[in-house]
């Protein structure tokens, strides 16, 4: 069984395609083509690609922990090489395929995030401006640091098709379901460049991945202000991840009602943990730092959002740390828990966004003897502590817990 082994998958197959002449068009090869992930890394990408708007989150979170049991099963503990095993074989035909493909979702957000993009929400969250250039789309739209244009990713993986067939699948993907978006408005933003992500598993020794990319033309990037339908602003796809996080988190109604800034987060109360010396809120199964700025701005009317750009990057030393914890943490701060002896100082806070202030927090200890938090997902919550405070003083009920 796959229980903590660092696996290491290659980028094998790199396509790039010269995109039509548009100033909003400037690609991008990939960067990254070697990447290790361990178990957890891979089941949090996994939950993180499953948090759609429109999904039972309940049905979701229950389909990625029966992948995440036979992917276990399905992987060896102590090759280098990621790999899906001959046994994987002997599954239904319509399991198999649903484990595939999530496990190629998770394999193409990993590479994305390996690549530099820190924020991901899903395609069909975003309005296409005009008539829609075909009735097919792509999965993701990532965002990254520093960058006003975001890219488009599509997923593909197999576990059966031969390397010539599967190389025609990604290249498709890409020119069917990606190009046509480029440089058009969707949403707030543009998408200047993008991927599809393939993730071939047919071998048992070695899978690979395949990527189809925009190509650099070498013209320069368009002029951001040429006119209001050109400009792209990408803080509607950053808010949407973190819609995403709650929609994971706390279920699909949380999710749905947060993008749409009926959620009234000030109205409830969340409960933390310490692990790693930070404070994380804890999901139903959160770094309070994303959150609470996202708090502030659902329950705001001023548009604040542009402060998720300011939020500080989690270091590497964190990153290691947590797993070795047996945990992970992603760009965004949403993190899968590590070792239940790695965890403590249960509390549940009260986060109150005053109108023109900084978002507060307020905390208060629990008692954590006698529970477990094995396997929790969660979301970091740190510096924005501030004067307006509010003591909690009824215990919450730990749903997510269980006792030994």
């Amino acid at each position: 069984m796959w229980k903590a082994k660092e696996k290491q998958i290659g980028v094998e197959q790199i396509n790039g395609h010269v995109p039509r002449r548009n100033r909003l068009i400037t690609g991008r090869a990939p960067e990254n083509t070697e990447m290790l992930f361990t178990p957890a890394e891979l089941y949090g990408a996994m939950a993180q690609c499953s948090s759609r708007a429109k999904m039972d989150q309940r049905a979701a979170r229950a389909q990625v922990q029966m992948c995440r049991h036979l992917i276990a099963r399905h992987v060896d503990d102590k090759n280098e090489r990621f790999a899906l095993l001959e046994t994987a074989r002997t599954l239904k035909d319509y399991v198999g395929k649903t484990m595939t493909g999530l496990v190629g979702d998770g394999i193409a957000y990993l590479q994305m995030v390996r690549d530099g993009y820190r924020w991901v929400d899903h395609f069909e969250n975003h309005e296409v401006h005009g008539k829609r250039p075909t009735t097919r789309s792509p999965d993701y739209v990532f965002s990254r640091s520093g960058d006003m244009f975001v890219a488009l990713a599509e997923s593909k993986a197999t576990k059966g098709a031969s390397r010539a067939a599967f190389t025609k699948t990604v290249r498709e993907g890409y020119k069917e379901q990606v190009e046509p978006y480029l440089g058009r408005k969707i949403g707030s933003w543009v998408a200047s460049h993008g991927y599809a992500v393939g993730s071939w598993m047919k071998s048992v020794k070695k899978a690979e991945i395949f990527i189809d990319h925009t190509a650099n033309d070498g013209l320069p990037p368009g002029d951001k202000d040429d006119g209001p339908s050109e400009r792209s602003d990408p803080r509607d796809v950053r808010f949407g991840s973190y819609c995403g996080v709650l929609t994971l988190l706390f279920g699909p109604e949380v999710g749905e009602a947060a993008r749409d800034r009926t959620w009234r987060p000030s109205e409830q109360s969340f409960t933390t943990v310490e692990w790693l010396g930070r404070t994380w809120i804890v999901g139903e199964d959160a770094e309070w730092e994303p959150l609470v700025i996202i708090f502030a701005f659902i329950e705001s009317s001023e548009g604040g959002i542009d402060l998720m750009a300011e939020l500080p990057e989690f270091t590497t030393d964190l990153v290691e740390a947590a797993k070795r914890s047996g945990g992970a943490i992603f760009p965004d701060g949403f993190a899968v828990l590590g070792r239940d002896e790695d965890l403590n100082l249960y509390s549940t806070i009260l986060v109150k966004p005053p109108a023109q202030a900084e978002p507060a927090l307020v905390e208060r200890e629990l008692e954590a003897e006698g529970l477990s938090a094995e396997g929790i997902s969660v979301i970091d919550a740190r510096s924005y502590a501030a004067p307006h405070t509010e003591v909690a003083e009824e215990k919450q009920t730990l749903l997510y817990l269980t006792r030994d």
